[in-house]
């Protein structure tokens, strides 16, 4: 009720501003931005929605209803800025539903795309509030279907091929037709941001159509998008069921990350919570094996079976051709409810049910097995996999920049190592060598996109729109600043400054620089809390 309320008291004083021009110094980008359902029709696919004026501090209440899409139902506005709502066909069976939030003060020139999260029907409205505020006119776009759920998938390929690609192609260029019409002016410099399946987005415009972006930012991108699908499949078979011999609870996964903590923290010569490099991590969880006559309820200590359940999680998942599918699950990582929910993936088997077997009566129990695992492999719709090399993007001359938490629980931290390999031998390119287009930034003490134990805020998307407090953090030192360094004034990053945050209180407590790949993090003495402490070697 207070939502409405507010909403309802920012629409009032927007009417009566509107109605004074002569007490209104912005009366004149107010009016034209009204006036843009009447003005703006680049083509006979796209529709006017929404064209409204919104001052600084609205509590502008999320409009896309659907359950999925409420974790933050309002946002509060940090930026006078014209909003405009656009609908947008895709095919004869598809349409999109897009964002543009334009800022007052635009004299930069700068346009910014956004991208989705999971299975992609939900607009990242937090982060459009801080991007616009820091001066970007920022689109963003519910991926072609509303709701973060695979449902629409279901015999539709033209909804599929929005989600694989197409739905970001086409909010960016129709974007930059608004961004363009509204200022009558042209843009100076377009950008990417996005994490997940945003990241795999990121990636995807960096094979496949470069030239619409001067700079992309790819965060623990969702590529091998099957394989990803499938190794969350395999870790629920791992682990079974309430009641196995073989489940592991939700209590029993962080008593193995507590364990996996206190046997390779130290590793980097300093005990801080944070693994700076898991892959030199190899946990012995036998540490935590039951002797005689102890239990979990006795002595919080685990079955033989579930140490064999665990190791398994941490073991690298092959296909029947005893190829690679995907890394072993990320040691340390914050646990995901996929892993200990005792349900199979939400995700993956809505991905199976609807885009690929078009069945939604498909079974996991009886259908998810290796074989079907190799088959899926091989289906790849609208190249959704995103796992090409980057040509495009090195004749293009525009720039990539990826980031991953290294105590990812959902996506594996080392299939990003794994990319950046593949396309360093694709392209036959050395890490100098793909410096000038291509840098990847591990994270350690990082989760998935968000948060984490260590210094895990780089001012990236799902994180500005989260934290309380981010407008008071510098804001040069983070991803999109970094990137927009690089691209106008040719200053490549080197490192990232990462800052450990509380999200809720907006409190820092340390702050480290986070290295370019293939250096790495090292302690170099001192306070572990001051990032001169802290080295790449």
């Amino acid at each position: 009720m207070k939502s409405t309320i507010l909403t309802f008291t920012s629409s009032l004083l927007i009417s009566l501003a509107a109605a004074s021009p002569g007490h209104n110094p912005h009366f004149k980008f107010q009016q034209r931005c009204s006036r843009l359902a009447q003005t703006f029709h680049p083509d006979a696919n796209t529709q006017v929605l929404v064209s409204q004026f919104v001052p600084a501090g609205t509590n502008f209440t999320n409009p896309d209803n659907h359950p999925t899409c409420q974790t933050k139902p309002y946002t509060i506005t940090l930026a006078d800025m014209c909003r405009l709502r656009l609908k947008v066909k895709t095919s004869s069976t598809s349409e999109l539903e897009m964002e543009a939030w334009m800022p007052l003060d635009w004299k930069k020139k700068r346009y910014l795309v956004l991208g989705n999260g999971g299975l992609g029907g939900c607009i990242a409205y937090p982060d459009m509030g801080f991007t616009t505020w820091l001066g970007f006119a920022t689109i963003a776009h519910n991926n072609g279907h509303l709701g973060d759920t695979g449902e629409p998938f279901l015999n539709n390929p033209g909804v599929v091929e929005d989600f694989a690609y197409r739905a970001i192609k086409t909010a960016t260029k129709t974007g930059k037709k608004a961004v363009k019409h509204f200022y009558n002016s042209s843009l100076k410099k377009s950008y990417y941001m996005g994490c997940s399946s945003g990241g795999r987005q990121g990636l995807k415009a960096a094979q496949d159509f470069p030239e619409e972006f001067d700079g992309i930012i790819a965060g623990a991108p969702a590529n091998h998008l099957n394989n990803l699908m499938s190794v969350s499949g395999h870790y629920y078979k791992i682990n079974g069921n309430p009641g196995d011999a073989s489940y592991l609870s939700q209590a029993q996964w962080i008593a193995m990350r507590d364990m996996t903590l206190s046997q390779c923290d130290a590793l980097d010569g300093v005990v801080d919570g944070v693994i700076e490099e898991p892959r030199g991590c190899n946990p012995r969880f036998e540490a935590l094996m039951c002797a005689a006559g102890q239990t979990w309820a006795s002595h919080g200590c685990l079955t033989a079976t579930q140490v064999g359940t665990a190791r398994k999680f941490f073991e690298p998942f092959y296909g029947t051709d005893g190829n690679l599918l995907m890394p072993r699950f990320d040691p340390g990582a914050d646990v995901s409810s996929d892993v200990y929910g005792g349900q199979p993936p939400r995700y993956g088997t809505q991905w199976w049910k609807y885009a690929i077997f078009n069945d939604p009566n498909w079974d996991f129990h009886t259908q998810f097995n290796l074989q079907m695992v190799m088959d899926v492999q091989a289906l790849d719709p609208f190249g959704a996999s995103t796992w090409k090399d980057l040509t495009k993007l090195k004749q293009s001359g525009h720039k990539l920049l990826t980031y991953h938490g290294l105590q990812d629980g959902v996506i594996n931290s080392e299939n990003s190592y794994r990319y950046y390999e593949y396309v360093s031998r694709s392209m036959a390119l050395t890490s100098t060598e793909l410096d000038s287009f291509y840098r990847f930034f591990p994270i350690p003490g990082a989760s998935h996109c968000h948060s984490g134990t260590g210094n895990w805020y780089i001012g990236a998307t799902s994180q500005v729109g989260r934290v309380l407090g981010a407008t008071n953090i510098p804001t040069e030192e983070g991803v999109l600043m970094s990137m927009v360094k690089w691209v106008e004034q040719g200053i490549a990053p080197e490192r990232i400054v990462g800052r450990n945050i509380n999200a809720q209180t907006g409190v820092q407590s340390s702050i480290k620089e986070h290295c370019k790949w293939p250096k790495k993090n090292v302690y170099l003495g001192g306070d572990p809390n001051a990032k001169e402490s802290w080295g790449c070697q």
